[in-house]
């Protein structure tokens, strides 16, 4: 019962705390009864709060900008707009001092609770990190888990809190923030506004701010603090800008682009791509034991989603990959290749830029044509409605979403794509890698919609997708022929047929297919 004594105490002192006045009175947050006051300053356009911070008198810029005609005094009246910017600075103050004095309260209460515990009181987290103690990045970094964090994304944490750290301490000198348990609400929606007038995309503002709340979860506890700051702040709407595939042309022009002198190095990683699908880093990390040959497949786990992902060994890259010799202590396929993406990653992307630029692949307003330019085919980036930079359309990853749009356009089962690209559901499939042509909703629609709306007497020819959805079904219809069946299904199958052979072109077998197989 003694342990509980002082945890009674402080709680019963929290919930008998008066709520803040409000109307523009003089107020106090602190437990002195010194008064807290609105501020205008000769030079500057903002209203500042005279707070109490740690004991000491603090005067806090509140980011209300002064409208208006300025009175001699605070004590005259303004004019209306005057008015109306000086009630907006008043109710922000009233909020700071509700969230300082609720802050106060709670952390009076962890405090007691830890002490009634432990027998000695709570330290918070440093926001930087100095002598012997761990700042916020570190100590984020120490945190448990269960699969190691590559270095890129360490070094874009490390920058993110480099930055928010850097801004507390800049807009808030007065408040001394020095550790994550000062950093209150307002502050942390403060800095995710400073991040959203930088121009940056909404996804890289969303990535932001659930990166950082996430850190501020998960040290929490270590830190002393009694809420997330970050907690409540909604995200953006992303405007996404989807990876452009290349059709079966364009396809094999990067490839015969891809097999001059000059592009040998990134040649095989550029050929495993087309063929499988799978991402930069998992094409170059291909290990031998991944592969096959004989049952002609490849089975690999996901770098991205630790997902086994099982794909088919084409002809293309069992060639590409004979070239190499396999040897028991060989760690990966390409081991140059390997080094190079694991020590610069830009080296392997540069590279495939390159490829893609002697294909007629480069943004035509940013590049000057010469004699040696090939001819442009079509832009390589597209410009956001926000954000500090172009959305990459075209480059290595257009190779996997041309794998899943041509596979999908094909006839291939959805179930049996997922299980290629090692993604965890059908839907992020559809969302972000099936993007088919115009054509093929042409061809698609035209082939399924009435005669009536389509005028099917003055229809063009059955294209190779209305060829390809014909067989397809014709295999439905075969699997399931059996004994007691047969003169049911007859009919279908001999009119599936007939449709077929009318329909049929010199050109009429899968192009796709047809490419990964012969080129």
């Amino acid at each position: 019962m003694e342990l509980n004594r002082p945890y009674n105490r402080v709680v019963k002192k929290y919930h008998q705390l008066e709520p803040p006045p409000v109307g523009g009175k003089a107020y106090s947050i602190s437990t002195k009864g010194e008064s807290v006051a609105l501020q205008i300053k000769p030079t500057s356009k903002w209203f500042y709060g005279r707070i109490m911070v740690n004991g000491v008198k603090k005067s806090v810029n509140l980011g209300i900008e002064i409208k208006g005609r300025r009175p001699s005094s605070l004590r005259e009246k303004g004019d209306a707009l005057f008015e109306r910017s000086r009630g907006q600075a008043e109710e922000k103050l009233s909020r700071m001092q509700a969230e300082s004095k609720k802050k106060k309260a709670s952390v009076e209460i962890l405090q007691t609770i830890h002490e009634a515990r432990t027998g000695q009181r709570a330290t918070s987290i440093p926001l930087r990190a100095h002598g012997d103690a761990k700042g916020m990045f570190e100590a984020w970094q120490a945190v448990p888990r269960k699969r190691r964090q590559s270095p890129r994304y360490v070094a874009q944490m490390k920058s993110l809190f480099s930055r928010f750290i850097a801004f507390i301490e800049s807009e808030y000198p007065d408040r001394q923030a020095r550790e994550m348990s000062d950093v209150l609400s307002h502050m942390a929606r403060a800095f995710m506004q400073a991040e959203e007038k930088r121009g940056v995309s909404a996804k890289t503002y969303n990535n932001a701010l659930i990166a950082l709340r996430s850190a501020f979860g998960l040290l929490a506890k270590e830190a002393a603090l009694f809420e997330n700051p970050f907690e409540g702040i909604p995200t953006r709407e992303e405007d996404t800008a989807f990876r452009k595939p290349f059709d079966i042309d364009e396809l094999s022009r990067i490839v015969e682009v891809a097999n001059r002198k000059e592009h040998a190095f990134i040649r095989p990683i550029i050929i495993t791509g087309i063929s499988t699908a799978m991402r930069r880093g998992d094409c170059c990390l291909l290990a031998p034991p991944s592969v096959d040959f004989d049952q002609k497949f490849i089975k690999v786990k996901v770098g991205k989603t630790h997902k086994i992902a099982e794909i088919p060994l084409f002809p293309l890259l069992e060639e590409e990959l004979k070239r190499f010799p396999q040897t028991k202590r060989r760690e990966y396929f390409f081991p140059a290749q390997a080094k190079m993406y694991q020590e610069n990653p830009d080296g392997i992307t540069w590279r495939v830029k390159k490829v893609l630029q002697d294909a007629g692949y480069y943004d035509a307003a940013s590049k000057k044509p010469d004699q040696t330019s090939p001819p442009h085919v079509a832009d390589v980036h597209a410009k956001r409605e926000t954000g500090l930079r172009t959305a990459s359309i075209r480059d290595f990853h257009s190779f996997r979403v041309s794998w899943v749009t041509l596979a999908l356009t094909s006839g291939v089962d959805l179930e049996l794509v997922r299980m290629v690209t090692g993604h965890k559901t059908v839907d992020i499939v559809l969302k972000h890698y099936f993007q088919p042509g115009r054509e093929y909703f042409r061809n698609n629609l035209q082939s399924k919609m009435p005669g009536l709306l389509m005028n099917r007497e003055n229809s063009p020819a059955p294209s190779d997708s209305d060829q390809q959805q014909t067989l397809l079904n014709l295999m439905e219809i075969t699997a399931q022929l059996n004994a007691t069946n047969a003169e049911q299904i007859k009919p279908q199958l001999m009119s599936g047929l007939k449709l077929l052979l009318e329909s049929v072109t010199t050109d009429s077998s899968n192009r796709w297919a047809k490419f990964l197989v012969q080129t």
